[in-house]
């Protein structure tokens, strides 16, 4: 071949050599043009090139007439974690729409556009999907009226509040403890995306949105009886069947009831500041002649209740009270107590069954009732209102079984033992002032009232028990039945 070259004419071997590199150098530059492609990637991973990103949005969102349908949108979008970079490149093979939304398809749910709303307390944070910000904050103050009086809520809004002149009530402020966030976002189509603001207003108030426990009234029911057989308050009762206006409705046999426990998401805190006018009960004193046979008695003196005009800020945390501040009182009709005279100085240490003591000073309020709270039995009575330190008395003679401080639940707490059947408990004091073994009398001080172990402000916790120890044997019963002041 050599040979054969170098026989060749100069002229002819230059020509040669033009037509090589010509024909060489055009398909080199064929090959150096130039695309603009897109790299498609699914949590990372590259899945594949496509020439338009465009197309592929657009393609999604023609496919997913289903979706749309359901959640009655215009626009489907691509999936989270799906990145499509543009670059240039030479000679990429370019994968068909179809084949890259097929991956994609298979892997990933595609998304909507919508709102996600974060309700974050101190210990916990719940995310609610939804289409629409509207439905949520509907849904919201649908919840929020089944702790706050509808009328008094808008006045409070609308700033038309009456003026207190004598006695009444008026929302100083409302809010809510949690932190709540809506931001737009895209959604993914397999979360649970509210559309519906009563579906919505449920799950705000028990934590889900499957279907509730329901009981059917028989004969003889009534909304208290209900409460009580299905671990609820009748205020519970109320919130979970909204078309009940009070405790005192009347029931038809066969009605269907809901009976679910409620779990509300979030914590609606209504500052109340209340003028109202309270009963001052008597107490009966008792004292003892030792010129009568025991057993004989007789009433020295009868008693007449007082009446005091008490001004308080009361804290409600969904609808239950937390915190009663006395801001002042006014004695309108003071207070006669009573004297029963007795034959005979009894054993002290015994308690009378037939007259009992309240173990506070007046002026205070109930906040807790015995019964059903939050699906877990209340074992007596909260007594709030008369303020840190105010005296606490033992409410019958006896002797003082236990004393306890710094109790993770109980805070400081006394037992006293009636040596009678009975048993009462104070829990939460700030001070106690009596020891094991002592014997008290009834309406003896044994301490202040405080806001020590589990508790959300300062108030007593008072039960009594009958049969048996505390906690160990005993049978808790509703201590307001046995008073007699």
């Amino acid at each position: 071949m050599s040979k054969v070259i170098k026989g060749l004419p100069i002229f002819f071997v230059l020509i040669l050599m033009v037509i090589i590199l010509f024909i060489t150098g055009f398909t080199s530059k064929k090959s150096e043009v130039i695309q603009n492609v897109y790299q498609v990637y699914l949590d990372g991973e590259k899945i594949g090139i496509i020439s338009s990103k465009k197309e592929l949005e657009d393609y999604i969102n023609k496919q997913q007439s289903i979706l749309k349908n359901k959640f009655d949108v215009k626009n489907v979008y691509v999936p989270k974690g799906l990145d499509i970079k543009e670059y240039n490149t030479y000679n990429e093979k370019i994968d068909s729409i179809q084949s890259i939304y097929n991956k994609i398809h298979k892997e990933k749910p595609f998304t909507l556009k919508g709102y996600v709303i974060k309700i974050k307390s101190s210990d916990d944070t719940k995310t609610i999907y939804s289409l629409d910000k509207d439905i949520f904050t509907n849904a919201l103050k649908k919840a929020m009226l089944t702790f706050v009086d509808k009328d008094q809520y808008q006045l409070y809004l609308d700033n038309d509040q009456v003026e207190i002149k004598e006695t009444g009530s008026i929302i100083e402020n409302v809010d809510l403890e949690e932190d709540i966030t809506i931001k737009e976002d895209y959604i993914s189509v397999d979360e649970e995306i509210f559309q519906d603001e009563d579906e919505l207003t449920k799950y705000l108030l028990f934590g889900t949105t499957e279907k509730q426990a329901t009981y059917k009234i028989q004969a003889g029911d009534t909304i208290a009886s209900v409460a009580d057989a299905n671990k609820l308050s009748p205020e519970e009762f109320l919130i979970a069947n909204p078309q009940f206006t009070s405790a005192n409705n009347l029931l038809y046999q066969g009605q269907e009831v809901n009976v679910g426990l409620i779990n509300p998401l979030f914590s609606v805190v209504v500052e109340k500041h209340e003028v109202a006018d309270t009963v001052k009960n008597y107490s009966t004193q008792i004292e003892y002649d030792n010129n009568m046979l025991v057993g004989k008695e007789y009433i020295k003196q009868n008693g007449e209740n007082g009446l005091d005009r008490i001004t308080k800020k009361i804290k409600y945390v969904n609808g239950e009270i937390v915190t009663v501040v006395t801001a002042n009182t006014l004695e309108l009709k003071p207070v006669i107590n009573a004297i029963l005279v007795k034959g005979g100085k009894v054993i002290p240490s015994v308690g009378d069954t037939s007259s009992w003591y309240w173990p506070t000073i007046q002026g205070y309020t109930i906040s807790s009732r015995f019964g059903w709270r939050w699906g877990r039995r209340h074992d007596g009575v909260d007594i709030s209102g008369t303020g840190e330190g105010s005296p606490i008395y033992a409410s019958n003679n006896g002797t003082v079984a236990e004393v306890g401080y710094y109790h993770s639940s109980m805070g400081n707490y006394v037992y006293i033992n009636h040596n009678n059947g009975y048993y009462t408990v104070y829990m939460h004091m700030s001070s106690i002032v009596v020891k094991k073994g002592q014997v008290v009398a009834r309406g003896q001080t044994i301490g202040g009232m405080g806001n020590t172990g589990r508790s959300t402000g300062t108030h007593l916790h008072w039960s009594i028990w009958k049969g048996g120890y505390p906690y160990q044997g005993g049978t808790v019963l509703d201590p307001q039945p046995f008073l007699r002041y």
